[in-house]
């Protein structure tokens, strides 16, 4: 069987098209679908869990700021009341008022959106999951387009 196209994310999901079948290799699984059972395909972005993971993201990130800001001002009176004429504890407390709200900054990690390689078969759909956050992105449009054909010249 002669390859029409095939796309590659460079994270574990490969999807070969033939003239006859789609070969679909996807963390986990490996299928092979008769292109004579497919009634369609295309994309599908789990934008509402990506809004709630973003809003949470957001939320975190502005009370790790408010919680560096009222460390700096605390660590700044305990430096001028405390330490008036020594460095190296100043260093210290200056240290440790910018280093913690950093820590707890860096623990939420920004929300990635979830994008699926979506077939639509006749008892149902298959979503695989597939990073479309890199150059290959552009890439799985033309993929899909070459789907379509393909489908449009079997049927």
């Amino acid at each position: 069987m002669e390859t029409v196209a095939e796309f590659n994310d460079n994270h574990g999901f490969n999807v070969r098209l033939t003239n006859e079948k789609i070969f679909i290799d996807a963390a986990g699984s490996s299928e092979t679908i008769a292109l004579r059972g497919l009634n369609g395909v295309g994309l599908y972005d789990n934008i509402e869990k990506y809004n709630k993971e973003l809003v949470q993201y957001k939320t975190d990130g502005k009370g790790a700021e408010v919680f560096k800001w009222i460390f700096l001002v605390l660590a700044g009176i305990i430096l001028i009341i405390g330490f008036p004429n020594s460095v190296i504890p100043a260093i210290i407390v200056a240290g440790i008022a910018i280093g913690i709200p950093k820590l707890l900054m860096n623990k939420n990690k920004e929300p990635i959106l979830d994008s699926y390689f979506r077939l639509m078969l006749s008892g149902g759909d298959r979503k695989f999951k597939f990073n479309k956050s890199d150059e290959t992105s552009v890439k799985i449009a033309d993929f899909i387009n070459k789907v379509e054909d393909t489908l449009t010249a079997y049927k």
